[in-house]
């Protein structure tokens, strides 16, 4: 079944009228085509998912066909805005989900700037688009109206030249009266670690998103218009003001993110000697990169769509070139410090501030440093470059190199699948710092902090910290106070951030915060349990979901859909292949020992680390082979896709399947359900295939005809040994 006939199906279960106040619609999008449709997603669906990123889940699981590789324009591309992106302080975002050209797990990235909250209050919550453009198209969405535009002019412009031309030729500015999402030069190239741009500063990074837009030849996607008033009372008023406050009444955002925003967290990562240096060699850098050597350069902080945080830091190098265009710009945030400065070698904050560039890319380019420092690549391999640590000037190369898919940049433009593409030697992957073949997202190593490891294994995208790192691992004062930390994550933790007892609950309670935040559009600095933990949380989403949609929420309710949400993207990380073996570590992680520092010494123990991942399961609600079991997956099939049978295999077939599984895609006859499960099990074809493996459909053994044998939603269906003989 192919992406149409898949999105016929899907909108056969949808509506053609809103479900309740203030939804948007589901556009679906046919590049190739240049056909549109609209829909609605269910109450069900908000009501166990949310939105935005969990809307974007559940239309992935329905329109994604097994099999097909993530560049391939039958897998949808499909942005998404939460029911509060644009209507709460410092709720500013939305994601951007498909497959991930650059890991072997889903794609799902979340940004601000102004993008999700045009998008959002424009009427659309969910933009999915499939199919490959015959040429270069712009969307462009006004007053209600789709239109796709000819952008051929502006193929190989990078994001300043083509913010410009667009504003000139459609007459508008960004931020005021537009919003574009758009890719550079970089993702028509589909360099593998490009994103795609949600505003000046913000980016829909890692997993490649670039690449993906770029397989579909769609270059931008322009909202113009002001955002619409939307109509709320006054007690929708008055608890905005509240979470407006409640914002930046904490510390962390009066006292920091206002004023030099994230790069903050880059000293006490450095005081820890916990920074990934040399890539993740060495843990400890200069003080010349902590936030306060960044001050002769900010010239002011800008923020995302009615964000009142203001976190984003504008900068300018002094004495530059009038004419160069990167003598000034947005960030670096904390991310890109860590990655472009000790993870590469470079301790000026100019050069940090030039390069500015996504934690991919830094990655890349370390991976490939470390080893042509082990003679595991040459020079002729870096087409005449020599990637020595801490050269500013090849670093730059490089940079350009990559966006053009030029030199030795072509190598760095496969990121972190080189290796699979051809590029690398196999020896290299024990040098990649990586998991899910996703890069590491963040600049901290984390040898030391236990709960910071097991979130990077456990991370449904990949090697990524924002999925639920437990930042008040390091707050001394909630460490001193046991009770207060039981409060915060529902179980007892242990107090020593090198300790391994409790912190699989840490990890999950934050997963399923951080899963419910990114569903609403909140930000995660503005999310309890990250960096503070008196941020908005459940109860502050559940009181303004109730006021925007009329239909009531409770705060467990909420923390509940962001459990399901992980849950769902577990189920679509198995159906492509991953494992429990693939929630895992860079090998130097368990095997090199951190060598300096207040803790020197630690590193990964691979007993402790399997013992903690089985309960970290456990606690999540899922199955030792790490995704819902039979019950839960049943319930999460009746929303997500409105059929589900029970299949229950023999009890010799090998493999990590469970006893019980079940079929959640929609198949009309034995025959079909026996290839369904060959295919999201491949590990059982070989048995379920043979003549002796027969089928029992609601107590009744099928000796023929499975072709013939009706399935519907809600049989049973058994896969039994036949003795055989005479």
């Amino acid at each position: 079944m192919n992406i149409r006939q898949r999105v016929d199906r899907l909108c056969e279960r949808l509506y053609v009228t809103a479900q309740y106040p203030s939804q948007g619609a589901v556009v679906f999008v046919d590049l190739e085509r240049q056909e549109i449709r609209e829909a609605y997603l269910s109450r069900a669906m908000l009501r166990d998912f949310l939105g935005g990123r969990g809307g974007n889940m559940v239309l992935l699981y329905n329109l994604l066909e097994d099999g097909l590789d993530a560049l391939n324009p039958g897998v949808p591309l499909i942005f998404g805005a939460g029911v509060l992106t644009g209507h709460v302080p410092g709720g500013p975002r939305g994601n951007v989900t498909s497959l991930a050209p650059d890991s072997e797990a889903i794609l799902d990235s979340n940004a601000g700037d102004y993008f999700p909250a045009y998008l959002r209050r424009h009427g659309i919550d969910h933009l999915v688009v499939y199919g490959q453009a015959l040429r270069w198209t712009l969307l462009k969405f006004e007053h209600g109206r789709l239109e796709f535009c000819d952008a051929s002019r502006y193929r190989g412009m990078n994001n300043i030249e083509l913010t410009g031309a667009i504003e000139q030729d459609f007459d508008c500015h960004e931020g005021r009266n537009m919003a574009l999402a758009r890719i550079t030069r970089a993702g028509e190239k589909q360099v593998l670690c490009s994103g795609i741009m949600a505003g000046p500063k913000s980016i829909f990074a890692r997993g490649g998103s670039g690449a993906k837009m770029g397989s579909l030849r769609l270059k931008a996607v322009l909202v113009r218009g002001r955002p619409p008033e939307f109509p709320i009372d006054k007690s929708h008023r008055e608890d905005n003001k509240r979470i407006g406050r409640k914002i930046l009444s904490t510390g962390v955002a009066k006292k920091v993110l206002k004023t030099v925003g994230t790069p903050f967290l880059y000293k006490p990562s450095r005081l820890l000697g916990a920074l990934g240096t040399y890539n993740n060699q060495k843990t400890s850098w200069h003080d010349s990169l902590d936030a306060e050597n960044f001050d002769q350069f900010r010239d002011g902080m800008a923020g995302c769509y009615k964000c009142p945080v203001h976190c984003r830091a504008l900068n300018r190098i002094p004495d530059a070139d009038e004419t160069d265009p990167y003598r000034h710009g947005d960030g670096p945030e904390y991310v890109t410090l860590g990655k472009f400065g000790p993870n590469l070698g470079i301790d000026r904050p100019e050069h940090v501030l030039r390069f500015n560039d996504s934690a991919s890319t830094g990655s890349a380019i370390a991976w490939a440093m470390e080893l042509y420092q082990r003679g595991i690549i040459s020079d002729a391999d870096c087409s005449g470059l020599a990637p020595n640590w801490g050269d500013p000037v090849l670093i730059e190369t490089l940079l350009f190199q990559t966006a053009e898919r030029e030199g030795f940049g072509d190598t760095i433009a496969d990121s972190a699948q080189a290796v699979e593409r051809g590029k690398y030697p196999t020896e290299a992957l024990r040098y990649r710092m990586a998991s899910k073949g996703l890069f590491q997202s963040d600049p901290h190593d984390s040898r030391i902090i236990k709960a910071f490891a097991l979130g990077l294994a456990v991370a449904t995208r990949g090697m990524d910290h924002l999925r639920n790192r437990v930042t008040l691992e390091i707050n001394p004062r909630i460490n001193d106070d046991p009770d207060y930390k039981r409060e915060l994550y529902g179980a007892a933790v242990s107090a020593e951030p090198n300790s391994y007892i409790g912190k699989e609950h840490s990890v999950a309670r934050c997963e399923d915060q951080y899963a419910s935040g990114d569903a609403v559009g909140m930000c995660r600095f503005n999310t309890k349990l990250f960096n503070s933990p008196s941020l908005p949380d459940s109860n502050d989403f559940a009181g303004q979901l109730t006021r925007l949609t009329g239909i009531q929420f409770s705060p467990d309710e909420v923390l509940l859909a962001g459990s399901n949400i992980t849950a769902l993207e577990r189920m679509i990380n198995y159906r492509i292949g991953l494992r429990v073996t693939d929630d895992t570590l860079p090998q130097r992680w368990f095997d090199e020992p951190i060598d300096e520092g207040p803790f020197q010494g630690e590193l990964i123990d691979r007993d402790e680390f399997e013992a903690l991942k089985k309960r970290y399961y456990h606690v999540a609600g899922l199955t030792e082979h790490g995704i819902p079991g039979p019950e839960r997956h049943e319930r999460l099939a009746r929303t997500v896709t409105g059929f589900s049978v029970r299949v229950e295999l023999p009890h010799d077939l090998p493999g990590e399947a469970e006893r019980m599984v079940i079929v959640d895609e929609v198949v009309n006859n034995v025959a079909g359900l026996r290839q369904t499960v060959c295919r999201r099990y491949p590990e059982l074809v070989d048995r379920m295939d043979d003549e002796l493996t027969l089928a029992v459909l609601n107590g009744q053994t099928i000796l023929s005809g499975e072709g013939e044998a009706k399935i519907s939603d809600g049989d049973q269906i058994s896969f039994i040994r036949a003795i055989a003989g005479g």
